[in-house]
């Protein structure tokens, strides 16, 4: 059943042929192209619930066999343990044997990576084998790796990547070194698979769900370097820069920001992490145990990693963004103030005045692109950020009810006002083409 705006493109391309804008093929050709995107986004809902109803068949299976599990033999019970996974890499080789793609090739890559890690773990209990939990995570995080690549599964490699973060979260890898290069190990393993995807059609939405998943696990492996105690501010403001920088690399050349996964991720987590820094209760410095050197040193390696991609343009000769100034002096302040000892209580408004003028400056570039470019949602994004600082500023504060609402009525003109102007440009703009 076609869709109102299935209807709605029919309807324009008949009357862009019937007024000689397009030919027969043309039009042939762009509805060809749209129906394929209507049915690979299909596939992608028929693989989540072909994959629900695997799990639910799966789960109920096991709850009946869980009821009579004390009087099954050993070896019987060995083979209950091996029996998702035997039949899931059976039914596999069936489904790649006849090339079937589609929901059933995913469905079956996810409940056969379940039933690895469902083996792992039953084979333990009926063996009594005591080790790390962390270790059957890696396990079966490692076991599951190839069936990326052999069904090509979009859900297996988040699979994967779940697996990898839980194995991160439960270790006992003291060492922060050991634990980041662990990380980017596990990351750098799929990291083959989204790039065949790039390769193939960087715009498309597999590619952007590539991106989507191995960008959040990033922030995930982040996240795990706490358990060593280690403070993360620095490097998750240098790891969203990272992310942009990295976008940039790879859509030059490009200008579909609704698809650059990797710009949107950071982006959005840079402005959030960087308006939290503009407050002063969040620079009060706490301590940052036995792991200060090796966290400085990580701290230097994604730095001048997010450096490389950021100066990346000029080398390829392609348009640089000032912003990408502001956003790695962000960084760079932060850094510079931990090494001199200055990160403490004492010096918390100097770094927070600091932020707040960086994040001002940064939020008045994008008003002025937005309107230079008569892009209004780019001004608009602006405005807001602009606003949000004020407003956060003035909580802070202790003015009265009267000037915060005149601040706020200020506010809001400049919005109206703005966004008038805009609409007026593009009329111009509009009549003069």
């Amino acid at each position: 059943m076609k869709s109102k705006y299935d209807k709605w493109l029919s309807h324009e391309m008949k009357m862009w042929q019937e007024n000689g804008l397009i030919d027969a093929e043309t039009a042939t050709k762009i509805n060809s192209y749209y129906l394929n995107k209507e049915r690979h986004g299909s596939i992608h809902l028929g693989a989540i619930l072909g994959v629900l109803g695997f799990i639910l068949i799966g789960l109920g299976i096991v709850l009946i066999l869980a009821k009579n599990w004390d009087f099954f033999p050993r070896g019987v019970k060995v083979l209950i343990s091996l029996l998702p996974f035997l039949t899931g890499s059976f039914a596999g080789m069936i489904i790649l044997k006849r090339r079937i793609e589609g929901w059933i090739l995913e469905a079956i890559s996810i409940f056969t990576t379940i039933g690895i890690l469902t083996a792992i773990v039953m084979s333990g209990q009926i063996y009594h084998i005591i080790t790390d939990e962390w270790l059957l995570f890696l396990i079966a995080c490692l076991l599951s790796l190839p069936l990326i690549y052999l069904y090509d599964s979009l859900l297996t490699l988040g699979a994967y990547l779940i697996l990898a973060s839980m194995c991160l979260f439960m270790s006992d890898l003291t060492i922060l070194w050991v634990r980041f290069g662990f990380s980017i190990i596990l990351i750098g393993l799929c990291v083959p698979y989204a790039m065949k995807h790039y390769r193939k059609d960087k715009l498309s939405l597999i590619t952007g769900w590539n991106q989507a998943f191995i960008a959040t696990s990033g922030m995930v492996f982040i996240l795990s370097l706490a358990e060593t105690g280690a403070v993360l501010r620095e490097l998750y403001l240098i790891y969203f820069i990272l992310l942009m920088g990295i976008d940039k690399i790879l859509y030059q050349h490009e200008s579909f920001p609704r698809v650059r996964i990797l710009s949107i991720l950071g982006h959005i987590g840079f402005y959030i992490t960087l308006f939290i820094c503009t407050f002063k209760e969040f620079w009060y410095y706490f301590y940052l145990s036995e792991v200060g050197w090796q966290y400085e040193g990580i701290i230097i390696v994604f730095w001048l990693a997010a450096l490389l991609t950021a100066i990346w343009p000029v080398l390829r000769k392609c348009d640089f963004d000032k912003k990408d100034i502001l956003y790695l002096l962000a960084a760079a302040i932060v850094i510079v103030f931990r090494w001199t000892g200055l990160l403490d209580t004492d010096a918390s408004v100097i770094i927070t005045i600091l932020f707040n003028i960086i994040f001002i400056i940064l939020s008045l570039m994008m008003v002025r692109e937005g309107i230079v470019g008569s892009n209004m949602g780019h001004m608009n994004i602006g405005l807001l950020l602009l606003t949000a600082l004020i407003i956060a500023r003035f909580f802070d504060s202790e003015f009265s009810f009267l000037v915060k609402g005149i601040v706020f009525i200020l506010c809001g003109t400049i919005f109206l006002l703005t966004n008038l102007y805009l609409i007026k440009r593009r009329i111009r703009e509009a009549d003069h083409v």
